[in-house]
């Protein structure tokens, strides 16, 4: 193994961190996986406790470090955000003092979110990372918080950190809260029981920026292989309304899929557009997707038709 590819991926059960591990590995990497908590000889890694870092960075080594942890759901962060931000902000701050004591020629990379941005006008569209982050929900909040612990860390103690502002992301292996696995759940269960299926939408207009998962895992390796710093809009450049995925789900099913509005659940502070410009990371290292939505939206549906088959 050449120096330089020993890869710690922190968050490593979750949804991008999973897929993130699996590329590593075939790509050559040697991939140290940690969760919160041990799993079997992965190590485990609390960002709230210090002295676990300290642990599994030890016991890791690594050269490159990848941080998919912490709180990922927006609707949650509106019910508990205090612990949105100690996952995403108080645990970076955890992370990167640990680094500084104990591996600080290591590089960093660090997930963000497009939900730093909050809601803009027509003509800051697509939204560039020049941008000054207006989060307007408590989980951009915190993402944003952890962005300037980034950049402060960088400039006092030398730190390479990377960040990466994900967009939405979507692909096989998602949690059902998030809106469209948990669309595709509810068409493969009706088409495993015959039935049809109505799918309630809070607001069919609000564009979203998708990238399929297994992309932005080769995105991310982009980033760690050439320990870029600096903060990299992960997304796809393209526009996609809620009504338009859910027709293009309906198109794939083998069930008849239907939709209706309910006000009831839009977000509180929803943007209507969230839409990313990718130029900075092409020309940092030539990434561009390559997975259409159609596929993803095909994968995730079949993923869940092989779950709840199995169940």
């Amino acid at each position: 193994m050449s120096a330089g590819r020993r890869m710690l991926v922190l968050g490593a059960g979750g949804f991008l961190g999973s897929h993130l591990a699996r590329a590593a590995a075939a790509e050559g990497f040697a991939v140290v996986v940690a969760a919160r908590r041990p799993r079997g000889e992965a190590p485990g890694c609390d960002l709230l406790d210090p002295a676990s870092i300290a642990s599994c960075l030890g016991a890791a080594a690594p050269d490159l470090v990848v941080n998919a942890a912490g709180a990922a759901s927006v609707g949650r962060s509106w019910e508990r955000p205090g612990e949105t931000f100690a996952a995403n902000a108080t645990g970076v701050l955890n992370l990167l003092e640990a680094m500084v004591a104990g591996a600080p020629e290591a590089h960093l990379l660090c997930l963000s979110s497009a939900d730093v941005y909050g809601a803009r006008e027509a003509e800051e569209l697509p939204l560039g990372e020049q941008l000054e982050p207006r989060p307007l929900t408590p989980y951009g909040a915190s993402k944003a918080a952890m962005e300037v612990l980034c950049g402060q860390f960088a400039r006092a103690h030398g730190l390479r950190v990377g960040v990466a502002r994900a967009f939405n992301l979507v692909g096989p292996g998602q949690a059902p809260d998030f809106a469209v696995s948990g669309f595709a759940r509810e068409v493969a269960a009706a088409e495993r029981g015959g039935g049809t299926v109505e799918l309630a939408l809070g607001n069919g207009d609000a564009a979203r920026d998708f990238t399929d998962v297994r992309d932005a895992a080769r995105a991310l390796l982009g980033i760690s292989r050439q320990r870029l710093v600096g903060t990299f809009n992960l997304c796809s450049g393209e526009a996609t309304t809620m009504a338009e995925l859910v027709a293009e789900l309906g198109a794939q099913a083998r069930a008849p899929v239907s939709c209706r509005a309910d006000p009831g659940l839009a977000r509180p502070a929803d943007p209507p557009a969230l839409v990313g410009d990718p130029a900075r990371l092409r020309e940092a290292t030539g990434y561009a997707p390559e997975i259409p939505l159609r596929r993803s939206l095909g994968d995730l549906l079949e993923w869940w038709r092989e779950r709840l088959a199995s169940a």
